[in-house]
């Protein structure tokens, strides 16, 4: 394997505030939503998940220079409703969460781009919140981490496998991530015991609360 390909597949060393986000967010679940004490529920802001279908697994790239799951397919057996694959944790593929997180957050995509936004005065980006997946200045910027498909396909740049798995797959896609209405809702509404996403526009007046479904 050529020096280049070599290094690509080195462990690089993260910024403490992407190791933990890239390690911890959403992956272990809220204890103070476990005891009706969570402030961050609504709008959903909480860095921990509340309902299974907004765990994220941790991304990781195993010996062989594969993840343990994938960056850019995703599981046709994921449920999105329950958040449960009869795969479970093992599944090779990504799993459709809530905002999409094991994507967005995923070692290969993860502050790999720059946001199309600008911060407020405490410095949360004004359309994604505190916890935006695009980076907010040159300091906030990262190397994307590629598993050993990608990097094969980068060393053979005329395939077909780089044109579809090449470096900023993400990135050309920002502008419509950023501007997907289903990232930017913050109403949640539980039914049976699961979170369900609503756009829906209410009468004014109406307690959604006290909505039957």
């Amino acid at each position: 394997m050529p020096s280049e390909s070599k290094s690509l597949l080195t462990a690089q060393t993260e910024k403490p505030n992407h190791y933990t986000y890239l390690k911890e967010f959403r992956v272990e679940q809220c204890p103070l939503f476990l005891q009706h004490k969570c402030t961050q529920h609504r709008p959903f802001t909480c860095f921990h998940w509340h309902f299974m279908n907004q765990r994220r697994r941790r991304p990781v790239r195993k010996r062989d220079g594969s993840f343990n799951y994938s960056a850019d397919n995703y599981c046709t057996k994921f449920d999105e409703t329950t958040g449960l694959c009869p795969e479970g944790d093992e599944c090779p593929y990504l799993h459709r969460t809530a905002g999409d997180t094991e994507r967005r957050y995923h070692l290969r995509y993860y502050k790999t781009c720059m946001c199309v936004h600008d911060t407020d005065a405490r410095g949360f980006c004004v359309k994604n919140g505190p916890h935006c997946a695009f980076a907010h200045g040159n300091h906030d910027l990262r190397p994307p981490v590629y598993d050993i498909k990608e990097i094969q396909a980068l060393e053979n740049p005329d395939s077909e496998a780089n044109a579809v798995n090449g470096p900023n797959v993400l990135d050309k896609e920002r502008n419509l991530m950023n501007e997907d209405p289903k990232w930017q809702v913050t109403t949640d509404i539980m039914t049976t015991g699961f979170l369900l996403k609503s756009s829906i526009t209410l009468p004014s007046g109406v307690d959604l609360m006290n909505l039957e479904i």
